[in-house]
Formats: structure tokens, C-alpha cells, sequence
């Protein structure tokens, strides 16, 4: 009897971790793996900065300028590091953040004399949530004066993961990525913020709502259906773009548009899930919801992302450069007119997962990784040496 228990069960279990996502042939060229692109890491130098101190899980990293840079840490240190000295010196705040799970202090962004911050949350019925605030940030740099909370994520959740929390500023507004924190049908619902993009004023002020004809929709709701999106650039031609954990295969970059869906988790963008079963409707890609520009199978678990520009390295121009937590890589990707092509590894297995990249004024790059007793390495173009 055991035998035939045993037989049964590998029976369905065999045939849940076959069930592959439903792809309609137009599709096809958004599915990406990874282990097809052109590995070239003879086109970089790499270097690891020694500074005087080193980072625990730091997640994000900003320059003030070619010398200043601040790190954020997931246990809520924020420091500032001195490139011409390789100093790191501790700053001053009083953000009412919490480490928890895959939260902690997360993103900033330097803008106009202000520190935009994504942080996790918690309340007293042991819940917690994204939010973004601001204070101000004023030479010497040691200490953030007047800090606000200016957006709560809404609702609270018992979970730990998926708080997404990349912050981008254009055109004076705030766009912030919210994770679904694992309850994924809330994500197509605009009367929250799970799984959304969120848009709102430098002052925490709303614009006129994205989804209107949702009811009791949220007019800082700008985009839907997301699932753990951990990156968001700002490409030269103004469009803004964002990188998105899937599941079992399927993380993604995709534009960000107002008042569109990517339909999680109806569809998976081509993963499964964990178990191996197929996700919401089975379908990879629906026309009824906007599609990524390409979708990775297997996922990479992609981070940050940033466009390049600088002197440093002229012809990637424009390219997209893209970290990579699960293999340890960042990738380089060319997109014109919403195709994808050059793609190419020029980093990997090299120096841990890597969580957050940026760019100097001189187009040097620069690279933290989520580990324990982390630092900063710098990229530079060998053929300038």
C-alpha cells in the first residue's frame, strides 16, 4: 500500500512540475534565458574600493556628487562615504524604520537639498509596509534634519518579503515601487498599493487619479500588477523603465505607463510557481494586459537597474545596465524602439549579489553587493588606462 501512496504521489507531483506557461507564438522573442547571452568581462576593469569601513547588507547606494556617496543599510544605518579618502561616517536620522524580513532601510534619492527614502514600517498589531519619506540633507552631510513620512503603504501585512521600495524622482514627482508581499490578488486592485507603482509630489501632495474607473481607486496608484519590483531608471528619451522579480522563471523589464496592468497574478510572464504549477491562468503574456519588453526564463533575480551615460565607456551609451542577485551578474543590454539586442554578461561570480549600481558624472561605475562586511567596487574602461 506504502508502494502505491509513493507511486501516486510521484505521479502528480511529475506532472505539476511539467506544467509550463502557455506562450502564443508572437511572444516568443520576449522570453530571455540568460545563459544564451555573450560573456565579456575582458571589457571591464574592476576594482574594490577600500574604505575604512565596511557595509552589512547594504540595498542602495547615492551620489551627492563624484566624491559623495551615501549607502543605506538594511538594519537602518545610513552612512556617508568620502571617495577621495575612502572615509565612512555615520548619519544622524530619525526614520522610524524596522528590519524585517526582506525590509529594512531601503532606496533613497538626492534631489534639490532632500533625501527621499523608501523604509519598512511596522504598527502594533505586528504588521508592516513600505513608505517613503523625505528630509532635509544639507552640508556637511552628517545628520538628515525635519524628516516626514510622506506615503504609508496600504494595508499592513503579516509578511516579510516583497517590499519592493526603488524610488526614481522626474518631473518633480516620486515614483516608488510596493511589493505585493506575497498576497498577490491584491495587486489588481488600485484601492491599494500592493504591487503597484506609486506617483506622488515632492511635497507628498497626489495627482488626479490613474485609475478612475476603478472604484475607490488611490490617485497615487500609478501602475498595477506588479509583483517584487526592485528597480526603476529613467531612460535619455524620458521613458521610465522597471526591473521586477517572477517567480519560478519570469522577472522582467518592462516600461512604466500610467494606469496600465502587468496582470500579476493572473499570469507569470512565462515562470511557474515554486512547486512548480502553473500561475493564475497558465498563459505567460495576455493582451489584456501590458507586456514586458523581455522576460527572463530562468529568472536571474534582477535589482537595480540604470541607463548609461558618461565618457567612460562611449559605446554603451543609452544601454541599460542590470544587477543581478541570483548569479551574481550585471548584464548590458541595448533597447531601441522596445527591442532588446547586445546582450552580454560582463560580470560575474566575481564579487556576490549585486543589489544597487550608479554612475558617475564621469560614467564610472560603481556596485554594492547584499552581503555581510560589503564595500564599493568601481568599474572603468581598460582600454582607457
Amino acid at each position: 500500500m506504502r508502494n502505491i501512496i509513493l507511486i501516486v504521489l510521484s505521479t502528480i507531483f511529475t506532472f505539476s512540475c511539467q506544467q509550463e506557461a502557455e506562450l502564443d507564438s508572437n511572444d516568443i522573442s520576449i522570453i530571455h534565458d540568460y545563459r544564451e547571452y555573450i560573456t565579456n568581462e575582458s571589457l571591464i576593469e574592476l576594482e574594490q574600493i577600500q574604505l575604512t569601513n565596511t557595509f552589512d547588507n547594504p540595498w542602495a547606494m547615492e551620489f551627492i556628487d563624484d566624491e559623495m556617496v551615501i549607502i543605506t543599510e538594511k538594519d537602518g544605518k545610513l552612512s556617508l562615504v568620502n571617495l577621495r579618502n575612502n572615509t565612512v561616517s555615520e548619519i544622524n536620522h530619525t526614520i522610524p524604520v524596522t528590519s524585517y524580513g526582506q525590509g529594512g532601510l531601503l532606496d533613497i534619492a538626492y534631489y534639490n537639498d532632500y533625501l527621499y527614502i523608501s523604509f519598512t514600517i511596522g504598527n502594533n498589531k505586528g504588521k508592516y509596509t513600505t513608505a517613503i519619506g523625505k528630509g532635509e540633507f544639507l552640508s556637511p552631510y552628517n545628520e538628515i534634519k525635519d524628516f516626514e513620512i510622506l506615503l504609508e503603504a496600504s494595508p499592513y501585512l503579516n509578511s516579510g518579503a516583497h517590499f519592493g521600495s526603488r524610488i526614481l524622482i522626474n518631473r518633480d514627482n516620486i515614483y516608488a515601487t510596493i511589493g505585493e508581499r506575497g498576497s498577490g490578488k491584491l495587486s489588481q486592485n488600485p484601492a491599494n498599493h500592493i504591487g503597484s507603482v506609486v506617483e506622488i509630489n515632492l511635497n507628498g501632495s497626489k495627482n488626479a487619479a490613474r485609475f478612475s474607473n476603478y472604484k475607490d481607486s488611490l490617485p497615487e496608484v500609478f501602475q498595477i500588477g506588479l509583483r517584487n519590483p526592485q528597480g526603476l531608471a529613467l531612460a535619455p528619451n524620458g521613458n521610465m523603465y522597471l526591473s521586477n522579480h517572477g517567480a519560478k522563471g519570469g522577472d522582467f523589464i518592462g516600461l512604466v505607463l500610467p494606469n496600465t496592468n502587468y496582470g500579476w497574478n493572473n499570469i507569470g510572464w512565462g515562470g511557474k510557481n515554486y512547486i512548480g504549477t502553473h500561475i493564475g491562468t497558465g498563459k505567460a503574456f495576455s493582451d489584456e494586459y501590458l507586456k514586458p519588453i523581455l522576460s527572463w526564463v530562468p529568472s536571474i533575480a534582477p535589482s537595480d537597474i540604470v541607463f548609461y551615460q558618461g565618457d567612460e565607456f562611449l559605446e554603451w551609451s543609452n544601454d541599460l545596465l542590470v544587477t543581478s542577485l541570483k548569479f551574481k551578474m550585471l548584464l548590458k543590454i541595448s533597447i531601441i524602439d522596445g527591442n532588446v539586442s547586445n546582450e552580454t554578461i560582463i560580470l560575474k561570480d566575481k564579487i556576490g549579489r549585486i543589489r544597487d549600481v550608479d554612475v558617475n558624472s564621469k560614467g564610472e561605475i560603481f556596485l554594492i553587493t547584499d552581503e555581510s562586511n560589503s564595500t564599493i567596487w568601481k568599474i572603468t574602461n581598460p582600454k582607457r588606462k
